[in-house]
């Protein structure tokens, strides 16, 4: 395979790779009608018996409502209980800063599959404008994707763990106009796919050369 072959396989991977990634990150969907609130509320308040499970229903209902299919961020500080707040009954211990982790390490993949991630997370604030513990940034797809989370088992599940961590919260929801969204680091990932293509085609030649294969014409 001479290099020019190489080459054009190796960005046809890296491109194939991109608009994978980018029809995943970007997946538009429609706004959300009358008819799909109420059926996600119906959903979410079936959960009212699921320890954790509790939301603010009129405000939620109100925030789907005004959903436009665009990406939304939320910008959450925290601060933790020294003692996680469980239920005695329960028998779970620990610090709120690791029931928090607790329930973060369900929230990621649940966001994952749904376009979603945190944007940014610091354990560190300036005290003199509030007592907080950490700060975290999250961007969701859409509103439809926030939701969908919020309606799932595993979701109401973990929320035990995050109201027992939080001592205090508050909570922005934005629609940014200058925070970075993560298309750049796709690209970024569709180079290394392309760049570790092409040197794995060129290892397997230079090896068939070695080997004594037939010469190829460069």
């Amino acid at each position: 395979m001479n290099i020019v072959k190489r080459i054009g396989i190796s960005a046809l991977a890296g491109g194939v790779f991109f608009l994978a990634l980018m029809y995943w990150y970007q997946w538009n969907v429609s706004p959300l009608s009358d008819a799909d609130v109420d059926d996600y509320m119906n959903r979410i308040e079936a959960q009212s018996q699921i320890p954790g499970g509790r939301h603010d229903l009129p405000a939620l209902r109100k925030f789907l409502g005004e959903d436009d299919g665009r990406p939304i961020y939320t910008v959450n500080l925290y601060k933790f209980h020294d003692v996680a707040d469980y239920p005695v009954t329960l028998g779970l211990k620990g610090s709120g800063e690791e029931a928090y982790d607790r329930f973060s390490s369900v929230m990621i993949k649940l966001m994952a599959v749904r376009g979603s991630h945190p944007v940014f997370g610091s354990s560190w604030s300036d005290q003199t404008n509030g007592d907080w513990d950490r700060i975290v940034i999250v961007r969701y797809r859409s509103r439809r994707d926030l939701v969908d989370l919020f309606a799932t088992q595993e979701f109401a599940e973990a929320s035990l763990h995050k109201w027992a961590s939080i001592k205090n919260h508050d909570r922005m929801l934005v629609q940014a106009l200058h925070i970075p969204g993560g298309e750049v680091l796709i690209l970024m990932f569709a180079l290394i796919v392309a760049s570790v293509t092409f040197v794995s085609s060129s290892r397997r030649y230079l090896t068939k050369q070695n080997l004594g294969g037939p010469s190829e014409l460069r």
